[in-house]
Order: C-alpha cells, then structure tokens, then sequence
C-alpha cells in the first residue's frame, strides 16, 4: 500500500492549499482546462496530484479527504481511461492537477502561516 502525506503547495503568490502527489514523475501536462492531466512522452509539466479547492470553512476537513481520496487512487502512471473514472468518484472539492516539484512546501502540518490554536487558512 502506498502511504500518501498531505503537503502544502503554493504557486508562489501566496495561497497555499493542502494536495497529495499521486506520481512525483515530472511526465504529466494539462493542456487545456477542465480536461484532466495528460502523460507525455517526453518531459512534462510537472507531477500528478491531487489537490483540494473546497469552502476555507471546510479546510479542517481537507487532509482525511485527500489522504481517503489518495488511498483509492490508480498506480502510477495511470491511464487516461483510469484517471477518468478516478475523477468522476472523487468529492466536487478534489480535482487532478500538475504541479512542479518546487511549488511543494512541505507537509502540510509544517505549512507556513500553521496555527495549532486555530482552523487553517487556505485559498479556494
């Protein structure tokens, strides 16, 4: 069984949101929205991951929905048949995107801005 970890990422202007790197390999792209990412032959965009969009009200409840999402996830690399079908079962707040490796913090847990004393904030 593959033990995913919620990390924080951020494209770099500040809001960072809680995912799970489904495949680490830079081979995926996404080339148009709201289709799903795309395995390319050569080097790709960036990484497989899934990542939460949901209200920041229900930030507390963003990493056992993506670790519990992560755990039903197909085995790198998937096909686009499989990520399809991963996709249309997963929650309306979890959507498959590429991301660089750089844009990860880190776990989510460690997330600059963390406060244990209050919910997290993230951007939708």
């Amino acid at each position: 069984m593959i033990h995913h970890t919620v990390q924080a990422a951020c494209y770099g202007i500040g809001a960072i949101y809680p995912v799970v790197i489904l495949d680490p390999t830079h081979r995926w792209a996404r080339p148009t929205h709201p289709g799903l990412p795309e395995q390319q032959d050569d080097d790709g965009h960036g990484m497989l991951v899934l990542r939460w969009t949901g209200l920041q009200s229900e930030t507390v409840e963003a990493p056992a929905l993506l670790a519990s999402a992560a755990t039903r996830a197909p085995a790198p690399p998937p096909t686009q048949d499989e990520l399809t079908a991963y996709q249309a079962s997963l929650p309306p707040s979890l959507h498959l995107i590429t991301l660089p490796a750089e844009f990860v913090l880190g776990p989510w847990s460690q997330r600059p801005g963390a406060d244990a004393s209050a919910p997290p904030r993230t951007a939708a």
